[in-house]
């Protein structure tokens, strides 16, 4: 085993024998402009807002680590309100929850307490009011405000910054996301208990010591900014989506009530539940599926401005499709479904006349792309908007309901903030977050495929990289990339969310002449009801053959050396990684897990989890035993590199721990590295720099050097059909 600590500042107490480490081949110099040094340094821009006069968009940019506060406005590039130096320990700094309090101040916090900036100014400063403040929101009106602080609820007043304490909570429970009422009446917040706790590994000994953090007992309240005892929600289990708090608030016709999302246990059941000031909820709209309600990407929830109209997601009908209800509903039958076909929709966002909805979707037979539409409720009339290929996401209406603002990826360039005229339908392009000396020309264009999976031959929807100038008439390695989450998919252009560093490191590898595959196994979101539901009662089973299958296609094409292909993935990709090596021991030549889960029973698992696993350890140990990697990695024949941060709240340092002991004990050889204070998705230049090099270095050792091949016998599963050898191009 290959160990690397990088630096060597690992804040755990266990000491590192020196290793001798193997020296491998040095890949060649990039063959464009395309390197690691430049992907690692892609900004990422998120939370677009628009001031309340509808001039000015504000945005967090976050470059590596480091995030702050920027402005923009049609015509002039992106200027920075705020430039708050890094840690000087972990190299990073963050800006917390931020809204307009003006047209030309946002309100923010920051370590702790609340600061201010003006766009005029271009300088922060601390708010002279509210000390220690946290988890803030603001009411409708900007008039008041209501925050956390010492583990209690307060109210505000802005212009006269005059506060008063809600709750006098004493049960040691954790307060959280106070949101204020449209009425500015009453409050709703989050109370629940967590823990720190050592975590026992015996295999460990006394030297290390990882923490498990666990959460229970989450609950919603509600409580009157007059003060009195809070009203607990009953089945309230930490709000329903939208604001800075997390607090959906209506108004009905006997006053404002709490909207949220309520899942029962096993995920089956999701309900649209309306709550009174007084405690009293009543359904008005309910979800059943027989496997779990799977929808994500983008499903959610929302409330009109005027507080009389719901609009949710629902995939009753094989879909997500967005519908509309009357806050006074009775019935679910007086929902109306404002969308119809065989594609879905996603990130809703309504007019500030409460008028129309903002929705992102996908296109019948392309459901790897986005568009953003407008539809009006009263009609149903829908109105494109953003037409252009990529992801076109997260609609903000302005003030005035004239131009919307959205974040946008294309094949061209990462995540982007755009702004568009409603009613010309021109976008403008407001960021640049591709670093100085990266052609966009080198970037290549991923290209949408089916093949067939070993589990049914059902088609496996996926995406293929090839670089620029690729040449046909040779043959050349292949790596397949898998996405994690379990419930998130590829796209026909930058991933806009979490695993945009490994597109761009996919983009790299296809300029280095790899061929790359992205598949998108059962349980991705973005498709039919019935592909998502697809992995129930059956993790790493049907899905890991969905991914196998990947290989067996790449194997029919002409141009991939059906001995030198590899595969990798992230979280829920890493366990699937694990699991296609086990499964199919020779198909790989070699294969990297980053941060994957060993064993689902000792990971901190949801609800969300439970739904797709179906089962308990208790109820179903056996599906348990054949989903744990830990369990069967003495099947493993093929190089293994393994990555992982130390502070990765996501998949705990543990999980691998497990892993890395167990292949010790088994003789099994291995490369891993760890990252030091580093989290689940590598959020820090550094750390992706020698993370990309080794992952380059690795796949170059045994992908490509002229020893690197090993026959393979694992082309075809035992009893399944030969692939098809012709890729099913993606609608356009």
């Amino acid at each position: 085993m290959k160990i690397a600590l990088l630096p060597l500042t690992l804040a755990l107490s266990f000491t590192v024998l020196p290793v001798a480490l193997a020296q491998p081949a040095s890949p060649p110099a990039p063959r464009g402009s395309i390197t690691i040094d430049r992907i690692a340094d892609i900004k990422y821009p998120t939370d677009q807002q628009w001031s309340p006069d509808g001039k000015t968009v504000a945005f967090l940019w976050d470059w590596a680590g480091k995030q702050d506060i920027y402005m923009a406005q049609a015509g002039t590039p992106p200027v920075a309100l705020t430039d708050f130096p890094v840690n000087p320990d972990i190299l990073t700094s963050n800006i917390g929850h931020y809204e307009w309090l003006s047209a030309d101040t946002i309100l923010f916090s920051r370590e702790a307490g609340l600061m201010t900036v003006s766009t005029k100014t271009q300088r922060p400063m601390r708010f002279p009011a509210f000390a220690g403040a946290t988890g803030f929101s603001l009411s409708k009106d900007k008039t008041q405000i209501t925050f956390v602080r010492g583990g209690q609820i307060w109210v505000g007043n802005i212009a006269a910054k005059t506060e008063r304490q809600l709750t006098r909570i004493n049960d040691g429970s954790r307060v959280s996301g106070p949101t204020i009422s449209p009425d500015g009446m009453w409050v709703a917040f989050n109370t629940g208990f967590s823990s720190e706790t050592p975590e026992p590994m015996p295999y460990n000994g006394n030297r290390l010591i990882v923490m498990r953090g666990r959460n229970w007992g989450s609950e919603t309240h509600i409580v009157s900014v007059f003060s009195g005892d809070p009203v607990t929600i009953a089945g309230g289990g930490g709000g329903g989506g939208g604001g800075g708090g997390g607090h959906l608030w209506a108004m009905s016709a006997t006053g404002p009530v709490l909207v949220r999302d309520e899942f029962s246990g096993d995920r089956k059941n999701r309900e649209i539940v309306e709550t009174d000031v007084k405690g009293v909820s009543h359904t008005i709209w309910k979800d059943y599926d027989p496997a779990w309600w799977s929808l994500a990407n983008g499903a959610r929830t929302v409330v009109s401005p005027d507080g009389k109209t719901i609009a949710f997601m629902s995939d009753r009908t094989g879909w997500a499709h967005l519908y509309a209800i009357p806050t006074d509903a009775t019935s679910d039958t007086q929902a109306k479904q404002l969308s119809k076909g065989d594609f879905g929709d996603c990130f809703a966002s309504w007019s500030p006349d409460s008028k129309s909805i903002a929705f992102a979707h996908s296109e019948k037979g392309n459901q790897q792309e986005r568009f953003i539409s407008i539809v009006d409720v009263a009609t149903g009339k829908i109105q494109p908007v953003v037409t252009a290929r990529g992801v076109n996401y997260e609609p903000a209406f302005s003030a005035d309901g004239t131009k919307l603002a959205y974040l946008r990826s294309a094949a061209e360039h990462p995540q982007e903030v755009y702004t568009v005229d409603i009613a010309a339908a021109k976008p403008v392009r407001m960021t640049d977050s591709l670093p100085e000396g990266l052609n966009p020309a080198d970037l290549t264009t991923p290209l949408g495929v089916h093949y067939p999976s070993r589990k049914d031959q059902k088609p496996v929807p996926a995406t293929v990289m090839l670089g620029n100038n690729f040449d046909k008439t040779l043959k050349h390695p292949a790596i397949i990339w898998i996405h994690g989450s379990g419930a998130d998919q590829n796209y026909l252009a930058w991933h806009p969310g979490a695993y945009r560093m490994y597109y761009s490191i996919c983009q790299y590898f296809a300029q280095q002449g790899y061929v790359i595959l992205t598949p998108d196994y059962r349980g991705s979101s973005g498709y039919s009801r019935e592909w998502t539901t697809g992995a129930f009662n059956d993790l790493g089973g049907g899905e890991t053959d969905d991914v196998n299958g990947g290989a067996d296609y790449l194997k029919t094409l002409a141009y991939v050396d059906p001995d030198r292909i590899g595969v990798w993935g992230l979280s829920y990709g890493g366990f699937m990684t694990l699991q296609s090596i086990i499964r199919a021991p020779k198909l790989y030549a070699a294969a990297i897990d980053v941060a994957g889960v060993g064993d689902w029973e000792t990971w901190t698992t949801g609800g969300t989890l439970l739904g797709r696993l179906g089962s308990t350890p208790v109820s179903d140990p056996g599906e348990y035993d054949r989903s744990a990697p830990v369990k069967h990695l003495d099947k493993i024949e093929r190089p293994l590199l393994i990555l992982q941060g130390t502070n990765d709240t996501n998949v705990p340092l543990w999980e691998t721990l497990k892993v890395v002991d167990q292949l010790e004990k088994l003789g099994k050889p291995f490369d891993m590295a760890f990252y030091p204070g580093e989290i689940h998705f590598f959020r820090r230049a550094f750390t992706l720099r020698d993370a990309w090099r080794r992952s380059e270095a690795f796949f170059f050792d045994h992908l490509v050097t002229p020893a690197a091949p090993i026959k393979s016998s694992d082309a075809i599963m035992p009893g399944a059909s030969p692939p098809g050898s012709t890729p099913v191009v993606a609608a356009q």
